[in-house]
């Protein structure tokens, strides 16, 4: 399974790495953006589907959600997805029986499907997991916009679940789960040839792009991956004349993690961005702020590698003089050298105009 660049980057770019001062002090940013970033970016996910049984990670949201319409020409014909019960997940290792006796199932049939009127699945959303049937191999392309995650592990019970990761690059199972206790075992099973197989060695076993897989949850955790890229709204980082925001970036392993941020954007319409940096000015006698530029349509930034268990923050504004009217939309992608990603929408706004 691959992911493809978002439609509006596809351009090569010139980007530039200002030098900056990320000792800036760690705190709380109280903006909230109002705006939806429902018709954000667009990009599109790749999905290299088998004969038989397929699990599958979708990592944004549709364009368009109803299945039938989704899958409308392709040799798909049940989709299902799990919504975990209070209880604990139930561990299907069978997808082949009927997934509406399994209790937590919402399952979709292909209108050609005797069975079809049994559909209870209405909607496909992205950041999710499924399971898919496929009648003959095939590639889907699935176009939407960037769907944060937000793990949501119930405890002491196996979960279906996916991640974002890089493709090629991923990391291994052991590589992703290791700063976590309540993951970092071998009770992890991977789909392979319609089959639910244990993953015995999960340092020796790489994770792939778009893949869902069983993984027990031993206690309560929150654990995202080993860099925890959080925006400072839920709808992700939202920018206006009246304020910024941030995102901030945590270490949840026991070992240094290096990372980049690239902004990618629509070239024409292009969100231009500052981030202020504390410096010593001399003449004055003590600290002061000033404001790095990066470039409008796109940039790539790296950092240093940030120490285990340690939280580091990257400001960021709207720079209101180069900035257009209206309401514009871009991405910001967090990658590590682990191999994993995040994507976070981003929502810009004259709203001085």
């Amino acid at each position: 399974m691959r992911l493809h660049d978002f439609r509006s980057s596809a351009r090569t770019a010139k980007c530039r790495r200002p030098v900056l001062n990320w000792m800036l002090p760690l705190f709380a940013l109280l903006f909230l953006g109002a705006w939806s970033a429902e018709a954000g970016l667009l990009r599109t996910q790749q999905i290299v589907l088998t004969p038989g049984w397929n699990a599958i990670y979708l990592e944004l949201d549709p364009e368009v959600t109803d299945p039938a319409a989704l899958f409308a020409g392709a040799p798909v014909d049940v989709v299902a997805s799990y919504v975990a019960p209070k209880r604990g997940a139930q561990f299907v290792r069978n997808p082949s029986a009927s997934l509406l006796s399994t209790y937590g199932w919402s399952v979709w049939y292909a209108p050609s499907r005797s069975d079809a009127f049994l559909t209870n699945l209405r909607a496909v959303y992205g950041a999710k997991p499924y399971l898919v049937h496929a009648t003959t191999n095939a590639t889907l392309e699935i176009t939407g916009t960037v769907a944060l995650e937000r793990p949501n592990w119930t405890p002491n019970a196996y979960n279906f679940v996916g991640f974002t990761v890089a493709s090629p690059g991923a990391p291994t199972f052991q590589q992703f789960f290791r700063g976590s206790a309540a993951h970092n075992h071998n009770k992890i099973y991977r789909l392979v040839d319609g089959t639910w197989r244990q993953v015995l060695d999960p340092g020796a076993q790489v994770m792939r792009a778009g893949e869902a897989f069983w993984i027990y949850c031993e206690g309560r955790s929150d654990y995202p991956g080993p860099l925890q890229a959080t925006a400072s709204t839920q709808k992700g980082l939202m920018l206006s004349s009246q304020g910024g925001g941030e995102v901030v970036f945590r270490n949840r392993t026991d070992h240094p993690v290096a990372f980049w941020v690239e902004h990618l954007t629509d070239p024409a319409n292009p969100i231009p961005v500052s981030t202020p940096v504390l410096v010593m000015d001399e003449a004055a006698g003590g600290l002061t702020t000033l404001s790095v530029h990066f470039d409008a349509d796109h940039f790539s930034q790296s950092f240093p590698a940030l120490a285990a268990g340690r939280a580091m923050r990257l400001p960021l504004a709207l720079r209101v003089q180069d900035a257009g009217p209206g309401v514009r939309h871009s991405v910001l992608k967090v990658a590590s050298d682990l191999g994993t990603i995040t994507y976070i929408p981003v929502v810009a706004s004259r709203d001085d105009l």
